[in-house]
């Protein structure tokens, strides 16, 4: 019992994401760790020698492992059952994907209603004068790999393109999850998971898929069995995820209203990137909101305006340790932390509207011509105020499209100087912390790195230009 009660503390990801403690995962929203348990384990299918997470202490993989609770799932850190015995977080032997399948099904497949469903869809299928071919539970030869697949139902779309259809009454396991999406997609087929039902409370296996599938939920039930005969073709309901822990109305939906066409993901809406998008933007839309009032409060001191007051209470109270560090940075400076932070929030939101726009768009300081944002750059980091956090705006710009202006001789000699001359801010200081819960797109790596998976990181928050405009 002993070793079943440890638990692995630390886990190192690869970059940008950096070492994810336990309690910050276990703090993380659902769709947030269920986000990195997909990468885990499609890493693991494309190449068991570069583990996405490792452990901190024995350096072994390690995957997450949705522990169910009463009412929901707890994720917690696992190894691998390769892993070595002795490190000390070694939680007790992993029941291997074959031996927990073999378990499940008790010996059983496939059971006659699922064998009745995948007839069905097939029919259903095969009705659409473009299937120009269908099967059921037949072997797949691959055209890249040695060894092929067995899709419930296969169906090949002539003008739409090739589906494997894979219908899932009982619960599947993640890393079967993710080697069937990584298979299908080099293969250039599409891959839809369909239910007969949602279950309340969902299995983890469930909400595996439906993170894959970018919030969506296909279901197939009496009432899409009806409009498939209806309309001659297959219809499925599709739920999707309303952002705060429901769903929407579902709707019914064809083969012909699913995107295929985004990574490996097969979706109607992508609701999961959208929610991510909008908490990026929510807690920075207060801090522009209290920015303009303070212009207008304090024209000539806009910084040091009461206006900032709510958003930088709620800032520190969201971030530890900053409001420690506003004490000592008073006592250290005989200036205020929330002035600082404000005017430090300005300066970003400049590069960040000024690589957005390509135009120069500034929120502090009076430069207004084209060399506007490396004008205020090198006023702001050649002072003594901003010295420190040379390090931070650096990694900003670096990330955005301007990232070109780190070249310009004389801001690297401005930064060079900084870094050797005050002590930077890391990103572990509260003060970072605090500009990355403003601008999580550049500043947070796990949040980045998530939107990058997505392909969703905005153009503003990239070296090269995107399609995607933030403010």
């Amino acid at each position: 019992m002993r070793d079943h009660q440890r638990t692995i503390q630390i886990a190192d990801f690869e970059l940008p994401r950096g070492a994810i403690s336990i309690e910050t995962l276990m703090a993380m929203p659902r769709a947030g760790w269920e986000h990195l348990r997909a990468q885990i384990n499609m890493r693991r299918r494309e190449d068991r020698t570069r583990p996405v997470a490792r452990c901190r202490l024995c350096e072994g993989g390690v995957f997450i492992r949705a522990q169910a609770t009463r009412d929901d799932h707890i994720p917690m850190y696992a190894h691998y059952p390769e892993a070595s015995r002795e490190c000390p977080w070694h939680e007790g032997n992993t029941l291997r994907p074959d031996d927990a399948r073999a378990a499940q099904y008790q010996g059983h497949q496939e059971s006659a209603l699922h064998r009745r469903i995948c007839d069905v869809i097939e029919q259903l299928v095969k009705a659409d004068p473009r299937c120009t071919h269908s099967a059921v539970n037949t072997y797949l030869r691959p055209a890249i790999h040695k060894r092929g697949r067995w899709p419930d139902v296969y169906a090949d779309l002539s003008g739409l393109r090739r589906f494997a259809l894979e219908v899932q009454l009982s619960k599947p396991f993640a890393p079967e999850i993710a080697a069937r999406h990584v298979h299908y997609d080099d293969e250039g087929v599409a891959l839809v998971w369909i239910f007969n039902a949602l279950e309340d409370p969902m299995p983890q296996g469930f909400h595996d898929v439906v993170a894959m599938q970018r919030g969506n939920a296909f279901v197939f039930d009496d009432e899409a069995e009806a409009a498939s005969l209806e309309r001659a073709t297959l219809v499925l309901k599709c739920y999707m995820e309303d952002g705060v822990g429901g769903w929407r109305t579902p709707r019914l939906v064809v083969l012909d209203d699913l995107r295929t066409d985004v990574g490996r993901a097969v979706f109607v809406e992508d609701c999961r990137s959208e929610v991510l998008k909008r908490r990026c933007k929510q807690q920075r839309a207060c801090w522009w909101n209290a920015m303009k009032a303070a212009r207008e409060a304090r024209p000539h001191s806009p910084f040091y305006s009461d206006t900032y007051e709510t958003v930088w209470t709620a800032l520190k109270d969201d971030v530890p340790g900053l409001a420690l560090w506003e004490q000592e940075f008073w006592a250290a400076r005989s200036d205020r932390g929330r002035a600082h932070a404000a005017m430090l929030y300005a300066i970003l939101c400049s590069i960040a509207r000024s690589a957005d726009t390509g135009r120069p768009i500034l929120f502090i300081t009076r430069f207004s011509d084209d060399s506007a944002v490396l004008s205020m750059l090198n006023s702001k980091l050649s002072g003594a105020d901003f010295k420190h956090c040379a390090h931070l705006i650096e990694t900003f710009v670096a990330s955005t499209p301007l990232s070109d202006l780190l070249e310009k001789p004389s801001l690297k000699r401005i930064v060079k100087e900084a870094r050797e001359t005050d002590e930077q801010i890391e990103e572990d200081h509260p003060l970072w912390q605090a500009m990355a819960r403003l601008f999580p797109e550049v500043l947070d790596g796990l949040v980045r790195a998530e939107l990058d998976d997505l392909g969703q990181i905005p153009r503003w928050a990239s070296p090269i230009s995107g399609t995607e405009t933030a403010r």
